[in-house]
């Protein structure tokens, strides 16, 4: 609570010192905009609050939001195309820009002022955005973007650099990053009480900065270690990466307006922004599998249960489907056979509802889980009705057969679990558990690494400390780590797979990383839904028509690089579903 009061602070006083700034001007300078601040005058530090108050946000709302559909953690019924439909149409990067744009001048001016540790966060924020981007869209504006102030065409309308070039240089901004946050706060000088408030994520602590670059660097090297040869990089930072929880890059939510919340809470978005969103049945799915305890932390219980049970009707009885009996919902099994209704079973989804199949040769599925249920991905256009919920309505939502996010977490604007989560220390395990797997020396085997992965994540989500009672009192699940870890169907088996599985699950709220693990590994193995927009997860995001616009010949270009794919419909090259430089002739995810 009290980072999140840092955030609300920092901006505060930021239109404090603009306000104040400007109130003093004589009559001669009356023109000059009272509320706008000259890049001239801008503090380095409050350019540095902007710079990483904007980037988390941007992150941590994808990452909670469309990652989190794509990943099949989450679901939004009711006007969910885009989140559980893969309907993705095209998307801005004006944001993105906006952000480095600022960062550039903060950049400007710690070499000005021979400020090292604003210049190593400048730069590690510089490789933080551009690795975005280029995750996401892929070729873009790198190397002559942001000099729309100088002159010449060439600055006006920027050449898109390549995928793999962006990853280049977010690299080599990385590495150069990393002398500049040498020593701890005492030998920086430039750091004061300011620069401490305004640095939201390591109040001021260059040697946390220092571990954060050399774990982005990891997350890069991972990321292109299918098109690279990385492994000697990769042992040379091993042993200098984030080493525990209290390492890892996240915000706290300040929840003072939309825009500083928890996004889907029902404060700012009504109750009906808040009830569409509910699990997935594939994670739910999984975790019951694995008896996980982390569901608890996620979901909230259905109100009423369903239990199949041929003896709570009359015998011969095969029309009537459902029976309620002291608050359990009872559903007739020769009914439902009769109706074309069946269990719902991840293994057999995608031929209980094919994509693209004729309507009428589809099941209807119902789900018995007792106590946490959810939404089979692209169920269908009215999947507010899913689980027979005959009182669904679009409008409002409503399922009494269906999780939701756990309230007393989720439906809040901030909360001690509820913050930005950009990279993780568990995330940093899976990585070297998947470097170890490899057959790279990364001071630990594979296994180690993994569990200490699974560890992080249970001890991120407090399971086992502050939600323990709700664990003891859920019957579907162990009890304890050391239970957990000992399952074989969560013991480490020596296969990538299990190590990305379960960076999936422990990337709950945070998809961002789990969707470029699945791009480059296919794993988890995800079906599409009958209901999907088209026949597979799409790969990136299309480039917006503002920018094929503006700059239509290098857009062009960019495009024409693109490998469109069975799936891109009438899109052209310019698709969700075409292959970018970092997934073309993988074979990966599809």
């Amino acid at each position: 609570m009290k980072s999140a009061k840092k955030v609300v602070l920092v901006m505060c006083v930021f239109f404090a010192i603009i306000t104040l700034g400007n109130s003093c001007k004589k009559f001669d300078v009356l023109n000059t905009d009272p509320n706008s601040i000259t890049p001239s005058v801008a503090s380095p530090d409050y350019l540095m609050a902007n710079v990483l108050t904007q980037s988390a946000m941007w992150y941590g709302n994808y990452g909670s939001g469309i990652f989190s559909g794509a990943m099949q953690q989450t679901y939004q019924d009711a006007f969910g195309n885009t989140f559980s439909g893969y309907q993705w149409g095209p998307e801005s990067w004006a944001g993105n820009y906006s952000i480095l744009r600022d960062n550039k001048l903060l950049l400007q001016k710690a070499q000005t002022n021979d400020w090292k540790f604003h210049q190593g966060v400048a730069l590690t924020m510089r490789a933080f955005n551009f690795g975005n981007i280029a995750d996401v869209w892929g070729d873009a504006p790198d190397s002559m973007a942001l000099n729309g102030d100088q002159n010449g065409s060439e600055n006006l309308y920027p050449a898109f650099d390549s995928q793999e070039a962006i990853y280049a240089r977010v690299i080599a901004d990385l590495q150069a990053a990393v002398p500049l946050l040498d020593g701890s706060t005492t030998d920086h000088p430039e750091i004061t009480g300011v620069t401490m408030s305004s640095d939201v994520f390591y109040g001021g602590d260059p040697a946390k900065w220092q571990k954060l670059a050399y774990s982005l660097l990891l997350r890069y090297y991972m990321r292109v270690s299918s098109k690279m040869d990385v492994k000697a990089n990769v042992e040379a930072i091993a042993s200098k990466v984030i080493a525990d929880n209290d390492g890892s890059w996240v915000m706290p939510l300040p929840g003072a307006d939309q825009g500083t919340s928890y996004q889907f809470c029902s404060k700012f978005n009504g109750p009906s922004g808040y009830n569409r969103n509910k699990m997935c049945g594939t994670l739910t799915m999984k975790l019951k599998a694995l008896k996980d305890p982390r569901i608890v932390i996620m979901a909230e219980p259905v109100v009423t249960r369903s239990v199949v049970d041929a003896a709570k009707f009359a015998p011969g009885d095969n029309t009537t489907l459902l029976n309620v009996v002291n608050g359990i919902r009872y559903i007739n099994p020769a009914a439902a056979a009769a109706s074309k209704f069946k269990q719902f079973d991840t293994a057999t989804y995608a031929q209980d509802r094919p994509y693209g199949a004729v309507a009428a040769s589809i099941y209807s599925l119902y789900d018995t889980s007792a106590r946490y249920v959810g939404i089979p991905i692209s169920y269908s256009n009215f999947d507010f009705e899913y689980n027979i919920n005959g009182t669904g309505t679009q409008s409002t939502s409503l399922n009494d057969y269906v999780s939701y996010l756990r309230r007393d977490i989720y439906d809040n604007p901030t909360g001690d679990l509820l913050n930005q989560k950009l990279l993780t220390y568990s995330e940093v395990c899976f990585d070297l558990a998947e470097a170890a797997l490899k057959g790279w020396n990364v001071n630990g085997t594979a296994e180690d690494w993994y569990n200490k992965g699974v560890q992080a994540s249970f001890d991120t989500w407090k399971v086992f400390s502050d939600y323990q009672s709700d664990v003891n009192d859920y019957y579907g699940c162990v009890k304890d780590f050391a239970s957990y870890i000992a399952q074989p169907s969560v013991k480490f088996n020596n296969t990538l797979q299990r190590i990305i599985e379960q960076k999936w699950i422990a990337s709950w709220q945070a998809c961002n990383e789990a969707f470029m693990d699945w791009r480059r590994t296919g794993y988890p193995t995800l079906n599409v839904g009958w209901a999907s927009y088209r026949g597979a997860i799409p790969l990136r995001f299309a480039y917006d028509n503002t920018e094929l616009q503006n700059n239509a010949a290098n857009g062009d270009a960019a495009i024409a690089k693109l490998k469109p794919s069975s799936y891109v419909g009438t899109d052209g090259n310019n698709s969700s579903w075409s292959k970018f430089w970092l997934v073309d002739g993988t074979g990966k995810p599809w």
